[in-house]
C-alpha cells in the first residue's frame, strides 16, 4: 500500500509540475553472472539499444551510444575479457563476441549506417574496428591465441573481412 500511495504521489507531483512523463526512447539490458564483472552502457539521442551479456570472471564492458537508431550487443564468456564500444551518428550497428581469456575488442563507429561484426575465441587476442563515414562494413573472425587486427575504414561503402586463425 506505500509503495503504491509513494508511486501515485509522484504521479500527481510530475503532472502538478507539468513534467511530461518521458518516452522510452532508449534502451540498455545487461545480464552478469560470475564475480568482478563490470558493465555500463551510455546512451545520449533516440532509439538506441544496448545489449551486454558476460559470464565468468573479470569481464569487462563499456558502451556509448550518441545519436539515433544505433545498436550494440556485446556477449563474452570466459575470463578477463575487455569490450568497448562508442557509437556517434545514424543507424549504426555493432556485435561483439568473445569466448576465452584476456581478450580484448574495440569497435568505434562514426556517421551513418556503419556495420561491425567481431567474433574471438581462444587466448591473448585483440581486434580493433574503426569506421567513421557512411555504409561501411567491417567482420573479424578470430580463432587462437595471441591474435591481432585493427580495420580503419573512412568514407562510403568501404567491406573488409578478416579471418585469422592459429596460436602464437
Amino acid at each position: 500500500m506505500k509503495r503504491f500511495l509513494m508511486a501515485a504521489a509522484a504521479a500527481a507531483l510530475a503532472v502538478g509540475l507539468s513534467v511530461a512523463p518521458a518516452a522510452a526512447q532508449n534502451r540498455a539490458v545487461v545480464n552478469q553472472s560470475g564475480y568482478d564483472n563490470a558493465a555500463g552502457a551510455g546512451q545520449q539521442g533516440n532509439r538506441n539499444g544496448a545489449v551486454i551479456n558476460q559470464r565468468g570472471n573479470g569481464q569487462y564492458s563499456r558502451g556509448v551510444q550518441e545519436g539515433h537508431r544505433n545498436f550494440l550487443r556485446m556477449d563474452q564468456f570466459g575470463t578477463r575479457n575487455r569490450v568497448t564500444t562508442t557509437q556517434i551518428g545514424t543507424d549504426n550497428f555493432s556485435a561483439t563476441g568473445q569466448e576465452g581469456r584476456n581478450l580484448r575488442a574495440e569497435t568505434i563507429q562514426t556517421g551513418r549506417g556503419n556495420v561491425a561484426g567481431v567474433a574471438q575465441i581462444g587466448n591473448g587476442s585483440r581486434a580493433v574496428t574503426d569506421q567513421d563515414g557512411v555504409n561501411n562494413t567491417s567482420g573479424i573472425i578470430q580463432i587462437g591465441n595471441g591474435q591481432d587486427v585493427e580495420v580503419r575504414q573512412r568514407g562510403e561503402g568501404n567491406i573488409s573481412v578478416v579471418v585469422q586463425s592459429g596460436y602464437n
